[in-house]
């Protein structure tokens, strides 16, 4: 298949599993919620109470006024994303597509809770800076993950010319 016919069929992978699996997710999704905010209250300091509520965790530190509600959506249309564009990745045996999503989704769990912690930690006094590397964080590190994930399988050619490159420079260096 050539490179344009590749990326459109690619695309148009990631579209059709996104949708299928969000019409599974809602199912999953208070979990997920439920799961990172008890992750992310275990690791918060000892006055910060984290608790989920519907697709939303609140976060309320004892002795303080200021509560806030942080919205999980953003971070399970990320793992969405990452999840289907891992396995719409050509390249990739199932085995290898259920590995580096699993592997993917641990990665994203991890960046989640560091994003929760961020937020619940700097409640009203948030930098814009630290904002910004947040919401980033949320958008941009699925694609990151996938593509450090994936690399190596768009280009297989390449990645194969230059392991043979280095085996022929090897062996004529041998003689």
């Amino acid at each position: 298949m050539s490179g344009p016919h590749r990326l459109l069929w690619f695309v148009v992978r990631v579209f059709i599993l996104i949708l299928v699996s969000a019409s599974f997710w809602r199912f999953v999704a208070p979990s997920y919620t439920s799961l990172l905010a008890a992750v992310s209250d275990g690791m918060a300091p000892p006055a910060t109470v984290m608790t989920a509520v519907d697709n939303t965790i609140s976060v309320h530190i004892q002795g303080q006024a200021a509560s806030a509600t942080i919205d999980t959506m953003p971070f399970q249309a990320g793992l969405l994303l990452l999840v289907a564009l891992i396995m719409a990745t050509p390249g990739l045996r199932l085995k290898q597509r259920l590995a580096y999503a699993v592997l993917g989704s641990i990665i994203a769990f991890a960046v989640h809770v560091l994003s929760v912690l961020t937020v619940s930690s700097h409640m009203g006094t948030m930098s814009p800076m630290l904002f910004l590397f947040v919401s980033l964080g949320v958008d941009l590190f699925p694609i990151l993950i996938w593509a450090t994930l994936s690399a190596r399988y768009w280009c297989p050619g390449r990645a194969a010319s230059r392991v043979r490159t280095g085996r022929l420079a090897r062996a004529g260096k041998r003689s």
